[in-house]
């Protein structure tokens, strides 16, 4: 007969752990409705700068630039955003291993910025260097980290340390949360790219005149279009981590529902068993009680 006390026991432990992950699974959509809010407030500013970007781009006719030519250092840096914790199904893997092999292959030398805990972690753990990580930035990422982060690749770009600038992140869509890479620099017509573009196909080939020059407007721009493209990834990589980790949660509290609902039928089938065997001493001993008189 199977213990009565233990199996208590294991069903307090497994209400207390469903109760742990039912408030996870709470906290987490909460914060991945907050985290898509700030994304939605700041998006339209943002885009008007990429939209202004890809008209000098593409519309403005010989402007030159440092952020439109490619440089021959032989080095490549590649952004990498994870998380600084677990607990979050496979997001962290599934954008890891992409990034992994982004670096692995690349052509040219790759420095590894990492965003979070995590990624650091990873990479470390696969003997590549990190160069430079930006823990704090993964958890409730600001303004401010995206242009701690962006200048940071400036600067390396504007000394010719490095040829181009590339963000890894999870990207969310309506369906699912896909790894991701963009090339943030140098910045090329073909990184502009918008759903009314064919709406618009007279305004793509008209130039454009810029006062001040299209050079100056740029070099003004470019350190905000940076800082929005990284707090773009970033908002969403926090979405993306929060919104698998509530899945993550809702299949563990799931789980654990059916866990209880079996320890309940064991337990009160053990106490059955318990009860009859009780009985069953009672009306033995009684019977034999009973024989002796006689």
């Amino acid at each position: 007969m199977k213990n009565l006390t233990d199996i208590k026991t294991r069903i307090k432990s497994v209400a207390e752990t469903r109760q742990i992950t039912g408030a996870m699974e709470t906290i987490s959509v909460a914060k991945m409705r907050k985290a898509m809010a700030r994304y939605d407030s700041n998006r339209a500013y943002f885009d008007v700068l990429r939209h202004t970007i890809a008209d000098i781009a593409t519309h403005a006719r010989g402007v030159e630039s440092r952020y439109l030519s490619k440089h021959n250092s032989g080095n490549a840096v590649y952004i990498v955003i994870a998380s600084d914790k677990g607990l979050a199904g496979g997001f962290n893997h599934n954008v890891l291993e992409y990034a992994y092999d982004l670096v692995t292959k690349a052509q040219k030398k790759a420095s590894v910025f990492c965003v979070g805990q995590m990624a650091r972690e990873f990479f470390e753990n696969r003997k590549i260097p990190v160069d430079v990580a930006f823990i704090s930035a993964a958890y409730d990422p600001t303004i401010g980290d995206a242009h701690e982060i962006g200048q940071s690749v400036l600067n390396l770009y504007d000394g010719k340390l490095t040829d181009e600038v590339y963000v890894v992140y999870t990207h969310m869509t309506a369906g699912a949360a896909t790894p991701q890479c963009i090339r943030l620099l140098p910045l090329s017509s073909e990184l502009f790219v918008f759903e009314n573009d064919s709406q618009e196909a007279e305004e793509n080939f008209r130039e454009l005149e810029f006062d001040p020059s299209p050079e100056e407007v740029m070099e003004r721009l470019i350190p905000q279009y940076l800082t929005g493209i990284l707090y773009g990834t970033l908002i969403q990589s926090v979405a993306c981590e929060h919104r698998a980790r509530r899945e993550a949660m809702n299949s563990a509290t799931a789980n654990a529902d059916g866990i209880l609902e079996t320890l309940n039928i064991e337990y009160h089938r053990a106490r059955q068993e318990a009860v009859t065997n009780e009985l069953s001493e009672i009306i033995t001993t009684s019977m034999g009680v009973n024989h002796e008189e006689k």
